[in-house]
């Protein structure tokens, strides 16, 4: 949508409006730290344009009313911005779960009525938006179907496999650091990582090694941030109980 000759033959097809702008929605999806963020600001980057970028996890408020306003503000935000740059933004979205979720049926409490009113007014929005919207969200499976088809694109990010991660490795390891003889960074790509585990556990290391008095980084340094950084993730399935005695 971007290319003149591609516009020029939806135009002539009829596919497009000429006063149209770019009508590009963007879900994407795939676990925390896969690099959903990551890429929405490179392809701004590439595109040479800016990014609003909204947490709506923090959106979302107790006070009653607070939150559909927050919704419109988002909107309202981005048309002025546009409006005084005489630019069109790329409207980034993260963790949009809470925005993106099935609406409850039915009476409900007032608390799923004032939820699904707020997600009607983003609904709304959506339907009215036109420009590049990047949404970021965990789930796909838990979207209303009536948000999913509002979006042109759902694009999945997956965990990296072994060969992605021994790259992530390569790529953000200390290059002017010194290492113990034997380092393998092979062993360390064999861990189940994202790349944004294994961004934090470098800098982690990282932030131990300098501390000592002998400064170089060792293969048990990163696995041991690395047994914490597992045993301290949300992810998968954890035993809630009493000790016994």
């Amino acid at each position: 949508q971007l290319d003149r000759e591609v516009i020029a033959r939806l135009h002539e097809w009829g596919v497009k409006d000429k006063k149209a702008g770019i009508d590009a929605r963007i879900i994407f999806y795939g676990p925390p730290g896969t690099g959903k963020t990551l890429t929405a600001h490179s392809l701004s980057r590439s595109l040479k344009r800016q990014v609003l970028s909204f947490d709506c996890s923090k959106i979302l408020s107790m006070y009653v009313g607070e939150s559909e306003k927050n919704v419109r503000k988002i909107f309202d935000t981005y048309a002025d911005l546009t409006r005084q740059t005489k630019t069109e933004p790329i409207l980034l979205l993260n963790e949009a779960d809470q925005f993106l979720s099935s609406r409850s049926s039915g009476v409900g409490s007032s608390a799923d009525q004032m939820h699904n009113q707020m997600q009607n007014i983003f609904l709304e929005q959506i339907e009215k938006f036109q420009g590049i919207l990047i949404a970021t969200t965990n789930l796909l499976e838990n979207i209303d179907q009536a948000f999913s088809r509002r979006f042109n694109y759902k694009i999945e990010f997956k965990k990296p496999d072994q060969k992605q991660r021994l790259t992530l490795w390569k790529m953000m390891l200390p290059k002017n650091a010194p290492y113990a003889e034997g380092f393998d960074v092979e062993k360390l790509s064999t861990y189940p990582l994202t790349g944004g585990q294994i961004n934090l556990i470098v800098k982690n290391t990282a932030y131990q090694v300098a501390a000592r008095a002998e400064g170089s980084f060792r293969l048990e340094d990163f696995i041991s941030e690395i047994q914490k950084e597992r045993s301290g993730s949300f992810e998968g399935e954890k035993s809630v109980g009493f000790l016994s005695h």
